[in-house]
């Protein structure tokens, strides 16, 4: 009797198992998008957690300590952002480097404004330039590129974002 009901035991977990694999391969059979899904990492990386909102008061003296942070910028980003997705960081402008971004010294600086709009582009950065700078260096407001945010005093915009939950870097 108690070999009768071994034998039965494992029966059942023999059948259990082939019908466990039968079954397995069946949704993959029928859903082959679902099981590599399962097989394969993600190209992009799913965000893990609660994106912090970051911003970076920036006033550099040099064209070559606005390319490093571009660059760093660039390294974080891995892939482009979304509309509805916020930027990765909030970058004021309100030192020298305003001057840069005058169209009339586009030549000059065409490498780091072409970097800042690809970044922007991108969705990776969100740029602020402060227009009291801009005044200080005799740019009207006409005569930087559209995607710059023009804000009156770049400190108060960075007191601001910091008000509304940014974290500074």
């Amino acid at each position: 009797m108690l070999r009768n009901l071994l034998i039965l035991v494992f029966a059942a977990a023999v059948l259990w198992i082939v019908a466990d694999a039968v079954l397995s391969t069946e949704d993959q059979i029928s859903n082959p998008a679902a099981a590599m899904q399962q097989e394969l990492e993600p190209i992009v990386p799913v965000p893990q957690g609660d994106e912090l909102n970051r911003v970076a008061d920036i006033s550099v003296h040099t064209e070559e300590e606005l390319e490093i942070l571009f660059t760093r910028v660039e390294q974080l980003l891995d892939r482009p952002r979304s509309g509805n997705e916020p930027p990765l960081i909030s970058l004021v402008l309100h030192g020298p480097e305003v001057e840069f971004f005058a169209v009339k010294n586009y030549a000059k600086y065409k490498r780091i404004v072409d970097q800042a709009a690809k970044l922007a582009a991108l969705g990776a950065v969100d740029i602020s330039i402060c227009q009291t700078q801009m005044r200080n260096f005799g740019i009207a407001s006409d005569q930087i590129p559209s995607f710059l945010h023009q804000v009156p005093y770049g400190p108060g915009e960075v007191e601001g974002l910091l008000k509304r939950g940014y974290v500074f870097m």
